[in-house]
């Protein structure tokens, strides 16, 4: 067994309804079961619990001496017995028999019972890990028995809408499709590998929009009955903020390129796949010509604007499959991939130039720059990105001595 998190529960009565809980809560990893008490040693769920390695008791003074601060869930329908673990752990944190045996129903009755379940802050724990998230429950053919409130604000839905309809209601395709058939199977197979586990899936509301979720599935018998809890979090606002902190990390935030960490991985990639298929690559250094000057004369308000404006053309001279990045200052690269020959490069590059020297408008003012490019090629003048970046910056400064804005290539190894 291996639950790590939550508040501990105690199972005092350890027949029909005690193994019930006990095995509920066996497949929810956040709660941890501290112990199962029963004075019968022979009894169903102590021979059960033994087999999960959970503590047993047959004395519950004994058993509360021992695990200390818990929930307790009497299934023993004493109420003398819920008195005395009252005493030691407090009233709210102790679940009369008839309450766990209904635990799972309170769980798909949340609705109409939210109110009662605020009222007592241990037993909302012990119940649900977050009111926020969503419910659902279904039975084995896949169709929705209940919801709670938060997933009409995740999906849209009224609850009536729901209760009957196919869970694949709430999935795009192609998991809408491959739904029914998975389900079948797994309830003809026993053979699965989601139960159990928080996994990214997408979720698709009412209006049609998709959205990411985090859903996690877990399966249950009530009344001997098999029935499949979902715990469904909408994770978009999480996602954003993960997508924001990737562009802050991979690409520059004056002109969106990939910046220098995402343009070296990008190589490594696009090498990769050239060697595999056979294809060049062609890696273009580009340093603009007279930037310092558009900086130095009509200040940096300019000079960042004329940064966004090249960012901008380079996209718009290549191909989408290419790559164009900004490794910092006035200084860019372009990855062309899957070339045949060189041949085809002279003439991106002069259209790069080309695009390049047209002049760049801003608050009344207008300047122009040029671009010295240099090239190198693999596997012509280098086997790897290292080597790339080093003869096209090469071969770059040969262009800005030969006269700037064009192109040279490196030279041959």
């Amino acid at each position: 067994m291996n639950n790590q998190h939550g508040d501990p529960i105690l199972i005092i009565g350890a027949g029909r309804g005690g193994t019930a809980i006990l095995d509920a809560f066996t497949e929810e990893h956040l709660t941890k079961i501290v112990g199962v008490v029963d004075p019968n040693e022979d009894a169903m769920g102590i021979q059960h619990a033994k087999a999960l390695n959970i503590p047993v008791f047959t004395d519950m003074e004994q058993a509360l001496d021992s695990v200390g601060s818990c929930i307790v869930f009497n299934m023993t329908n004493s109420d003398n017995i819920s008195d005395i673990a009252a005493k030691r752990v407090g009233a709210g944190g102790v679940i009369g028999g008839q309450e766990a045996k209904l635990f799972w129903q309170i769980i798909s009755r949340l609705q109409t019972v939210k109110e009662d379940l605020w009222e007592n802050q241990s037993r909302l724990k012990a119940v649900i890990h977050n009111v926020c998230e969503g419910i659902v429950t279904i039975n084995t053919r896949g169709v929705i028995e209940n919801a709670n409130p938060a997933i009409e604000q995740i999906f849209g839905y009224k609850k009536d809408e729901l209760i009957g309809k196919n869970i694949s209601t709430l999935m795009p395709e192609p998991h809408k499709g491959m739904h029914d058939s998975y389900l079948r199977s797994y309830m003809r197979t026993g053979v699965q590998n989601i139960l159990g586990h928080y996994r990214e899936v997408t979720g698709l509301r009412k209006s049609g929009e998709t959205f990411p979720l985090e859903l996690n599935v877990n399966e249950m018998m009530l009344a001997g009955t098999q029935h499949f809890v979902g715990i469904l979090r909408d994770i978009t606002e999480r996602k954003k903020a993960e997508n924001k902190m990737t562009q802050l990390a991979l690409y520059d935030q004056l002109t969106k390129l990939p910046n220098r960490t995402l343009f070296y991985e990008r190589l490594e990639f696009s090498l990769s796949q050239c060697k595999r298929s056979g294809t060049m690559l062609a890696l273009l250094f580009i340093d603009l010509d007279g930037f310092k000057a558009v900086n130095d004369t009509l200040g940096h308000d300019m000079g960042d604007s004329l940064l966004k404006e090249v960012g901008k053309r380079l996209r718009n001279s290549i191909r989408e499959s290419d790559i164009a990045a900004r490794m910092g200052g006035d200084e860019f690269t372009v990855i062309l991939t899957n070339l045949q020959s060189l041949d085809e490069v002279p003439r991106i590059a002069g259209n790069i130039i080309k695009a390049l020297n047209e002049p760049v408008e801003f608050k009344g003012n207008s300047c122009n720059v040029g671009a010295s490019i240099g090239i190198a090629g693999y596997p012509e003048h280098a086997d790897n990105a290292d080597d790339l970046v080093k003869e096209s910056d090469t071969a770059m400064y040969q262009a800005k001595n030969a006269g700037k804005n064009r192109h040279c290539f490196a030279s041959q190894s």
